[in-house]
């Protein structure tokens, strides 16, 4: 059943399936900080586990201390903390 307001569900062709699942596998490899090499798992954990800010992320992972200071992580970790949350402070 379908709450009221909700899209129903969407059937994907077996080839639609298999890039979102293709896709969902490759995550774990994606860097998010490309300076101190912290990938994409490790920061969904931090926000798993309440981080709601990018200080917050920052601090339990090391994103931003690199090189760059969050030139490159900060977008990416924003984006993650907004999908998590539907809101983001920064």
């Amino acid at each position: 059943m379908v709450p009221p307001g909700a899209a129903p569900p969407v059937a994907l062709s077996l080839e639609e399936a298999s890039a979102a699942k293709r896709a969902l596998a490759l995550l774990k490899y994606r860097a998010v900080c490309i300076c101190n090499t912290i990938r994409y798992p490790r920061v969904q954990q931090a926000i798993d586990a309440g981080a709601t800010t990018v200080e917050e992320v920052a601090r339990v992972t090391g994103c931003t201390t690199g090189e760059c200071a969050g030139e490159r992580c900060k977008p990416v970790i924003l984006e993650m903390l907004r999908r998590a949350s539907g809101g983001v402070r920064s």
